[in-house]
C-alpha cells in the first residue's frame, strides 16, 4: 500500500473518530451555537491527540473544508432544517469544502510530511513549548475562527423563506470557489513545468494577485456573511465573527507566505514590485513608490 493511502485512511479513521466523539455532547446540548461550538472543539481536541504520538500536525491540514460541511448536516438533522436557506447553503458549502479538500488532497504527500509553517516550530521550540503551540495557534485558533465564520450560516439556516438580497451573497461564493479554482489548477500546471527551478507562478490570475486564492478564502466567508445580512438584518452584528477568518489572512498567513517566497524565490522581489498583494489589479510597472504597492 502507497504512503499516501495510508496516510489517507489513517486521516479518514482519525476524522471519523473526532466527529463522532464529537457528536455525543452535540446531541445532549439544546442550544444550537453552543452545542456546534462543543462538538468542533472536542473533534479538534481529538485531532490534536492523534497527532502527538503521530508527530504530524498536518493531520488537521483538512479540518477546515471538512469541518463545516459536517456542522451544517448535523445542524439540519437535529433540528429538521430542511428549508431552502439550509439547503442552499449547504449546497455551497459542500461545494467549496470539495474544491478545498481536493486542493489538499492533490498536495498531500502522506503521514508525517508537515506543513512547512509547522516544521520550523517544531525545529525551534522544545516538545512542551512546541506542543502548547500546536494545540492553541494550529488546532484551536483555526477552529475558533471558522466556528466564528460559521454563525452566519447557522443564523440564516433557520429562516424559512429566501430573501432576493441573498442572491448577493450566493454570487459572491460562488465567485470565490471558481477564483479559488482557477488559482490551483494554474499553479499546480506552472509548478509541474517549472519543478525545481524555483520561479515564482505570475499566470493566470497570479499575474494580478499575490495571493488570489486567499482573496477567493476571504471572499467565501464574506458570501456567507451577506447571505445571512440580507435575511436576518436586524441582527446582522451577530455574524460579524467572519471578520476573524479575514484578519488571520490578513496578519497572520499572508505575511508568513511573503516571507517563505522571499527566501525560497530569487525572482519573488520583483514580482512583488508589480504584483497587488490581494486585490485582482492589473500589473504595476516597477519603480513605483513603496507606499504606492498595495492599495
Amino acid at each position: 500500500m502507497k504512503e499516501k493511502t495510508k496516510g489517507l485512511l489513517l486521516d479518514a479513521g482519525i476524522y471519523l473518530s473526532a466527529f463522532a466523539v464529537a457528536l455525543v455532547p452535540f446531541a445532549l446540548i439544546d442550544d444550537m451555537f453552543a452545542a456546534t461550538a462543543v462538538f468542533t472543539a472536542v473533534a479538534t481536541v481529538v485531532i490534536f491527540v492523534f497527532s502527538v504520538p503521530l508527530a504530524d500536525v498536518s493531520i488537521y491540514d483538512p479540518y477546515w473544508s471538512v469541518a463545516p460541511v459536517v456542522m451544517m448536516l448535523a445542524n439540519m438533522i437535529k433540528y429538521g432544517l430542511w428549508g431552502v436557506n439550509a439547503w442552499v447553503l449547504f449546497a455551497l458549502i459542500l461545494l467549496w469544502s470539495a474544491r478545498l479538500t481536493g486542493n489538499w488532497y492533490i498536495t498531500y504527500k502522506g503521514l508525517g510530511h508537515e506543513d512547512w509553517r509547522y516544521a520550523r516550530y517544531r525545529q525551534k521550540y522544545p516538545a512542551p513549548v512546541f506542543q502548547f503551540i500546536s494545540f492553541t495557534g494550529l488546532h484551536f485558533i483555526p477552529t475558533v475562527v471558522v466556528y466564528l465564520g460559521m454563525t452566519g450560516a447557522l443564523f440564516a439556516m433557520q429562516v424559512e423563506t429566501l430573501s432576493p438580497l441573498s442572491l448577493v451573497g450566493v454570487f459572491v461564493m460562488l465567485f470565490a470557489v471558481l477564483l479559488e479554482f482557477v488559482a490551483d489548477r494554474s499553479i499546480h500546471r506552472f509548478l509541474r513545468e517549472h519543478r525545481g527551478e524555483r520561479k515564482t507562478c505570475d499566470v493566470s490570475v497570479w499575474r494580478c494577485s499575490r495571493h488570489p486564492n486567499y482573496l477567493g478564502e476571504m471572499s467565501f466567508w464574506t458570501g456567507i456573511y451577506l447571505y445571512f445580512a440580507a435575511l436576518r438584518p436586524a441582527i446582522w452584528y451577530r455574524g460579524l465573527g467572519f471578520v476573524s477568518i479575514i484578519l488571520l489572512f490578513l496578519i497572520v498567513s499572508i505575511p508568513l507566505m511573503e516571507r517563505h517566497n522571499l527566501e525560497r524565490r530569487p525572482d519573488y522581489a520583483r514580482y512583488r514590485e508589480r504584483t497587488a498583494r490581494l486585490l485582482l489589479l492589473p500589473n504595476r510597472k516597477t519603480g513605483e513608490r513603496e507606499d504606492q504597492r498595495d492599495a
